[in-house]
């Protein structure tokens, strides 16, 4: 069944005009994710337990951005009504570069350019470097 679901995720990528490497990485994460995956894959806590696994990986925002893309398939094709990432327990990241990370992903998420996102997150890190040089900030 998880082979089906891969299968139709590539078509659907595919039509929405991906590139080929783009795709081939979707699907490498999905991939990832659902042989993580012992439960309902469209279940929150299913979501929460990966999104566990996954919070040190260096590739933690790609990974979150292929199963944003996947649960954006399976509404388009009214596999489930409601996005289970949304509903999914977020693992706490208090460090500062797991911030910037999270900030990144919503940049990416709201179609910010790349230079854009790339000057904002040099801001925030200026800035928390003068914090640490100044003793503020631990």
């Amino acid at each position: 069944m998880d082979q089906t679901y891969l299968s139709s995720f590539k078509s659907w990528l595919i039509t929405k005009s991906y590139s080929p490497s783009t795709v081939r990485n979707y699907l490498a994460d999905i991939n990832h994710y659902l042989l993580n995956t012992t439960d309902d894959i469209f279940s929150p806590q299913s979501v929460s337990h990966y999104l566990a696994t996954i919070n040190e990986d260096l590739n933690k925002n790609r990974h979150l951005s292929s199963l944003s893309k996947f649960f954006q398939f399976a509404m388009d094709q009214h596999l489930i009504t409601v996005n289970p990432l949304k509903k999914a327990q977020k693992p706490f990241s208090p460090t500062p570069q797991n911030i910037i990370d999270d900030y990144q992903s919503f940049l990416v998420k709201k179609h910010f350019s790349q230079v854009t996102i790339k000057n904002y997150l040099n801001d925030i890190q200026q800035f928390i470097d003068w914090l640490k040089s100044n003793q503020i900030a631990s």
